[in-house]
């Protein structure tokens, strides 16, 4: 299938790829799939010759290399392996001749007086059924059409490309007429691979002597008047004479001026022409009218924010947040825009990105993709193009002065002769993650005061930790999220970084425990009041890894530290110093924060009802610890009476309920009776 979808530009591979193509469609994928399937033990037995010698790959180098050697397509429906082969090295037998292990059959290298019936030289060649396939070089759009026929007419000198839709003998018929210069040569206008450009346009353009063919299989009338001879002529092309190779008669024209085609409208094309001409009128560098009316013209860079001229091209620098979809046209060849991979330059905070757009001027060494010309040849012309692009890019930034660039992205606009100033100092404040947040939350821009690196730990050590630090001063700055691509700047790598923290936990003098992630706790320790808790940072108060760290205790009231499950809070513990001012409220927030992680089962409720739950559990947790057993269960009463009873009873009624040993008894209150106190 890459032999058939991808051939090389050589017109054998063409041809091969054409006779894959019409056996694909005469006997059908699951035919070809039995047919090569066939083949199998053949090629197991040629490769297991040259096995042990083969430098290349089975399947990405032997095996298109037997298909390309061995079989024949030219049947479309008896595609077959024509022989045998047993080496493919290069080796020699003694007298001179090829052995057995360079591409002969091991029964013509074991006998060295079999004559020679190959030629002693060979070439490459256009073979002549290549003419009676040509119909299948385009796709048949009218697009394609149009693009072809306009660059022709504006090698032809045109200025102005009239498009028109016409009756002509009670069919709809496309009218394409120029004012250039004529055909003079009408039989090379008809030659596969035989321009009939001058010199000058064939150095500049490479124009390859197909684009003509993008009508094959269609009913067309051509009249030229060649300027050079002063003399005009016309043609009519039938569908069937485009593959046949039956000969036309040339007549004399009264046409005055330039070249006009005449094609047969199919309803396919119809339905697409008024696009089609738009698209095509609106980067040619030629004037272009459709049905009298002149199109709209724009240039390919218009929104740029800065233009270089580089080597017959124009570059354009573009400024936006997102990459160009890579079928995005990138290159404008006077008119026929197509992609092309070009660089994309993107900031660290991913707010902004710059990528290039070129427009052809006069670049012969870049060059389209033969015959539909819709992308680039990949080659050095390309490569240093692309490499250009890139430095542009860096210009474009270094004109504004300054930018968010990795240091990695800084050094290549150095490699590239662009000095750039080192990227804004500023980075975002730090703020602790919570348990259900994939991503860091950002904080608002810290810029012209003393800044500290945090890194990422889990969320219930950054949730406890972040109490610790915002009541404290960590080394009178403050805390930032790293930013790993600024690694180089000289900016960011004198500024302190902490590399680390764990929690000490004193119960009694002599009980004392310390915690980091992952550390599992005594049995002996449980949820509870203790003298004291120390978030102890090993920080590092200058850039680099060889700078001694050193460590720092900040006082904190609460650590929080969850258990395997992290559904629940069964396996939760909490612990509070004794002066330890939290409210429930904020300690439930914070329980929330640092252990809520809802389930994505198939079987889980909904994210609202899981949430709802934890918050329950955990409001239930905290009036446990902070307020005691029987306020807590009272506490959860209310909730439950308030979340699931209180709507149940008539507005401005009361009801008084009685609940023990799970029976409960519920009244209307008498209303003279004394007014309740409702909590």
């Amino acid at each position: 299938m890459d032999l058939r979808d991808n051939p090389a530009s050589l017109p054998g591979d063409i041809e091969r790829a054409l006779q894959i193509r019409a056996a694909f469609e005469a006997i059908g994928a699951a035919a070809i799939r039995s047919t090569v399937i066939g083949w199998t033990d053949i090629v197991d037995a040629d490769w297991s010759s040259i096995a042990d010698d083969y430098l290349g790959c089975f399947d990405w180098d032997f095996v298109p290399d037997w298909i390309i050697r061995h079989v024949d397509w030219s049947d479309p429906f008896h595609p077959i392996a024509r022989h045998r082969i047993s080496r493919f090295s290069e080796e020699a037998s003694p007298d001179g001749g090829e052995g057995a292990g360079n591409g002969c059959d091991e029964d013509v290298a074991a006998n060295a007086e079999t004559s020679m019936t190959f030629p002693a030289t060979i070439k490459t060649t256009v073979g002549q059924s290549l003419i009676t396939k040509i119909g299948r070089f385009f796709n048949g759009t009218v697009s394609d059409c149009l693009t072809e026929t306009i660059q022709n007419s504006r090698r032809a000198g045109a200025t102005h490309i009239e498009i028109a839709k016409i009756e002509k003998n009670d069919r709809p018929v496309l009218l394409i007429r120029d004012d250039g210069r004529g055909i003079a040569e009408p039989a090379k206008f008809l030659t596969l691979g035989d321009s009939g450009w001058s010199e000058a346009v064939a150095r500049s353009e490479d124009p390859a002597g197909m684009g003509v063919f993008s009508l094959a299989g269609r009913h067309v009338t051509v009249r030229s008047h060649a300027a050079e001879l002063g003399a005009a002529w016309q043609v009519t092309i039938t569908p069937d004479a485009w593959e046949s190779g039956k000969l036309l008669d040339l007549v004399p024209s009264s046409l005055a001026k330039g070249t006009e085609i005449e094609i047969d409208l199919p309803e396919s094309w119809a339905s697409a022409l008024d696009q089609a001409v738009k698209d095509a009128a609106r980067f040619c560098p030629v004037p272009i009218s459709f049905d009298g009316n002149r199109l709209p013209r724009e240039s390919f860079l218009a929104e740029a924010t800065r233009t270089e001229e580089w080597n017959g091209c124009k570059i354009g620098i573009f400024v936006d947040e997102r990459s160009p979809h890579r079928e995005k046209p990138r290159i404008n060849f006077h008119g026929l825009t197509v992609p092309c991979s070009l660089p994309h330059i993107c900031d660290t905070d991913g707010s902004r990105g710059w990528y290039a757009k070129v427009d052809i001027v006069d670049a012969p060494t870049l060059q389209l993709v033969l015959p539909a010309r819709k992308e680039v040849v990949q080659n050095a012309a390309l490569d240093a193009l692309r490499e250009a692009c890139e430095a542009a890019i860096y210009r474009t930034i270094a004109c504004e002065g300054h930018h968010r660039l990795s240091h990695a992205q800084w050094l290549r606009a150095k490699s590239l002769g662009i000095v750039l100033p080192e990227a804004a100092p500023w980075l975002s404040a730090w703020a602790p993650r919570t348990a259900e947040m994939d991503s860091i939350f950002l904080g608002e821009r810290v810029a012209g005061e003393p800044m500290i690196l945090m890194p990422s730990d889990e969320p219930h050590i950054e949730q406890c930790a972040g109490r610790a630090i915002a009541s404290g001063h960590l080394l009178r700055a403050r805390p930032v999220h790293p930013k790993g691509e600024f690694v180089g700047y000289s900016w960011y790598d004198a500024l302190p970084r902490m590399l680390g923290c764990s929690f000490r936990i004193e119960r009694e003098p002599d009980d004392i425990f310390d915690y980091t992630d992952g550390a599992q706790l005594p049995p002996s320790i449980v949820s509870g009041r203790v003298d004291a808790i120390t978030l102890e940072l090993a920080v590092q108060r200058a850039g680099g890894a060889d700078q001694p760290a050193e460590i720092l205790g900040l006082p904190t009231d609460v650590l929080i530290v969850p258990g395997e499950c992290w559904s629940g809070l069964e396996e939760v513990s909490i612990f509070l110093t004794a002066d330890c001012a939290i409210t429930p409220l904020q300690l439930a927030t914070l329980l929330e924060d640092a252990c809520f992680w809802p389930s994505e089962d198939s079987d889980a409720d909904s994210y609202e009802t899981q949430q709802a739950a934890f918050e329950m559990q955990a409001r239930f947790a905290a009036n446990m610890l902070l307020l005691g057993e029987d306020a807590a269960i009272i506490e959860r009463v209310r909730e439950a009476m308030r979340e699931h009873v209180s709507w149940l009873i008539p507005k401005d009624r009361a009801i008084t309920m009685h609940a023990v040993n799970h029976k409960v008894e519920a009244a209307f209150v008498d209303p003279d009776a004394p007014e309740l106190t409702v909590a």
